[in-house]
């Protein structure tokens, strides 16, 4: 099976090829995720102001996840259409006029409109940005750019909910809305900015959805699939360490600081994920996160104490930690050069699957038996993804000889 079709991009010292992505990519990568994760935090607690408040901040996540998966597809289809910098653009826009919407909603309807809004414009500038940074980076130095990217990510994830609750303690919502709306705005400013004089890829070779699946049903169903494991299991893990931590008797504040110690391990990963990922290569970079992600699922309902439970906890960090970059990285990978962004809708469509379903199915299997059955079924999974990614997916990293380290 062909790992992709794409042709090479040019290698170049990876210092310059990370200097020339920080406007176009990882300014506004931090800067949206801030805001984004500030939005995504005060979305379900401005919901609360509201009747029926706890039903409606569930439907505020679910109404986002239901944007974000629903745009996948067409988000590649318009990157092909226009190219990777308008769609960039146009997803920051959109939220940015989303945000903004969200200070003057009063009412629960508007409310689930603005976060499934917000999650249509999150999955465009996601997918575009994907597009960007494959045919900008070679394959060789993709994973330790793209892990560079998710690390900023994280790490804007323990910045923005923190300002968020400031703000909104200090001001309001409205105003904090509004202010997040505003650090979207400087995201795509930066964007604009570097994006000046550059021509975004865009796809003159448009490919219909149906002949790329065909095409390609075999990386789907196989690569796929791994996906779709991996997302269950970090969904997973978002479920398990405060549900199993209730279970033991624990306060949400206790269980607050495990959760914020397992995601300090995972946010300190992100450089060694990639530089696995890049010299190692994306199956032995992806098999120590599925096992150590599912190995923590199964371990979790053996503790019975808190030292033992923040252990584990800490372990599912270091699991996803490992897993940093993996799903972009290999989707670029896959990506033929034509068809890339239909390609590219489909294998996100894959994954999101994976991410929104993961909790239900471990929650209804936890309904129906318990929770402890609930995590080590969870924790199978991460056997099973390791089985068949040795067993059907190949390896993308393919090396090119080169006179100096591309670290240069």
């Amino acid at each position: 099976m062909s790992t992709s079709s794409e042709e090479q991009v040019p290698l170049r010292p990876l210092r310059e090829v990370m200097r020339s992505m920080v406007g176009a990519f990882y300014i506004p990568a931090f800067l949206s995720a801030l805001s984004q994760h500030a939005v995504t935090i005060m979305l379900p607690l401005y919901a609360l102001q509201f009747d029926n408040g706890p039903a409606l901040a569930a439907l505020m996540l679910g109404a986002r996840g239901a944007g974000i998966m629903l745009s996948d597809l067409p988000a590649g289809m318009l990157v092909t259409r226009f190219g990777d910098m308008w769609i960039m653009c146009v997803g920051l826009g959109m939220m940015v006029v989303v945000t903004a919407a969200a200070a003057f909603c009063d009412s629960p309807l508007g409310l689930l409109l603005v976060s499934f809004a917000s999650g249509v414009g999150t999955g465009l500038w996601t997918m575009a940005r994907l597009v960007y940074v494959t045919d900008k980076v070679a394959i060789e130095q993709r994973g330790r750019i793209i892990a560079l990217m998710a690390g900023v990510q994280r790490g804007s994830a323990l910045i923005g909910p923190a300002l968020a609750g400031i703000s909104v303690h200090t001001l309001d919502y409205a105003a904090t809305f509004l202010i997040f709306a505003g650090i979207y705005a400087l995201s795509l400013l930066a964007l604009v900015i570097a994006a000046k004089g550059e021509k975004g890829v865009g796809a003159e070779h448009r490919v219909p959805v149906g002949q790329v699946i065909r095409q390609h049903a075999r990386v789907f169903a196989t690569g796929g699939s791994v996906m779709i494991l991996l997302q269950i299991l970090r969904g997973a893990r978002l479920w398990i360490i405060p549900v199993w931590g209730a279970t033991l008797g624990l306060d949400e504040a206790t269980i607050g600081f495990v959760f914020s110690a397992s995601s300090a391990i995972d946010l300190i990963m992100f450089y060694p994920a990639g530089l696995m990922l890049d010299h190692l290569g994306r199956r032995i970079a992806l098999t120590p996160a599925l096992l150590v992600l599912g190995a923590s699922a199964a371990m979790m309902p053996f503790t019975q104490t808190l030292l033992s439970f923040a252990l584990v906890a800490m372990l599912s960090g270091l699991g996803n930690g490992f897993s940093t970059g993996i799903f972009m990285t290999l989707g670029g990978d896959f990506a033929p050069r034509h068809g890339r962004g239909e390609f590219l809708g489909v294998w996100r469509l894959v994954g999101d699957i994976g991410a929104a379903t993961g909790p239900f199915l471990i929650g209804a299997l936890a309904q129906f038996s318990t929770v402890a059955t609930a995590s080590v079924a969870t924790g199978g999974l991460g056997v099973l993804g390791a089985c068949v990614l040795w067993a059907f997916v190949p390896e993308t990293l393919q090396r090119r000889p080169v006179s100096n380290d591309d670290n240069e």
